[in-house]
């Protein structure tokens, strides 16, 4: 039996006009426990139908919220395995929306880095059957775990989000700084539209402004919330 478990919200500012972007589902325990704690509790066999669960109760919440009557989207994890699986697959959670009456419109899937890709060009091409559908893809944590620059030229996500530890304190640290700055001319290069999370200081949220950064996600503006769709502020 899987673990029962809890939906937070955490928002991507757009940090220059203090818009909402999206609302990033995280899965949560039922009194807030961390996602681990959660998914440590799934049994491996179950990982990929518990990530399918996940997400229908993460578009459950966003509806019950009144999430489509705000002009955010909803971003929804889901692991590159799922992809071709037809029981937890992005089409199934599209299905799964239409059903509930969630507008597919808004739906962003972020892949997840926490496994490797088998298959990177099968991914690519049911990524762009996604895509053709008018679904958006987002690659998540650039920079680490097995989210690599070169993937981006074989799967053309909409959107890459680079994570904190690629970002943490570039603001005090002129080469970590560089290697953003050459990771977003990368991104954009491709097109896509770079969102940059874990964004904790001030210093951070003035480096990626110098270089251009607009859509973000961190405790500087939010913290994830249970309940409630939070509000992000942007630091003036």
């Amino acid at each position: 039996m899987n673990p029962p478990f809890a939906i937070a919200f955490q928002p991507i500012v757009d940090v220059e006009t203090g818009m909402t972007l999206a609302q990033e589902a995280l899965v949560r325990g039922p009194q807030g426990q961390s996602a681990h704690s959660v998914l440590a509790a799934v049994p491996e066999a179950q990982r990929y139908l518990f990530d399918a669960e996940i997400r229908r109760g993460a578009m459950a919440e966003a509806l019950r919220l009144g999430l489509p009557e705000t002009s955010a989207s909803l971003t929804l994890n889901i692991f590159p395995g799922c992809m071709g699986d037809p029981s937890c697959c992005a089409s199934r959670t599209v299905a799964d929306a239409e059903a509930m009456g969630f507008p597919t419109e808004r739906l962003v899937f972020e892949i997840s880095e926490m496994e490797p890709v088998e298959d990177p060009q099968a991914l690519a091409a049911t990524l762009g059957a996604l895509q053709r559908r008018g679904l958006r893809i987002a690659l998540d944590d650039v920079g680490t775990g097995h989210a690599r620059i070169p993937l981006l030229m074989v799967w053309r996500p909409d959107g890459a989000k680079i994570a904190r530890e690629v970002v943490m304190g570039l603001d005090q640290d002129p080469a970590r700084l560089e290697r953003v700055r050459q990771t977003l001319e990368q991104l954009r290069a491709f097109g896509m539209v770079p969102v940059v999370e874990g964004i904790e200081t001030p210093g951070e949220l003035a480096a990626l402004r110098g270089l251009g950064v607009r859509a973000m996600q961190g405790f500087l503006f939010a913290r994830p919330g249970l309940g409630v769709l939070p509000v992000p502020v942007v630091p003036g």
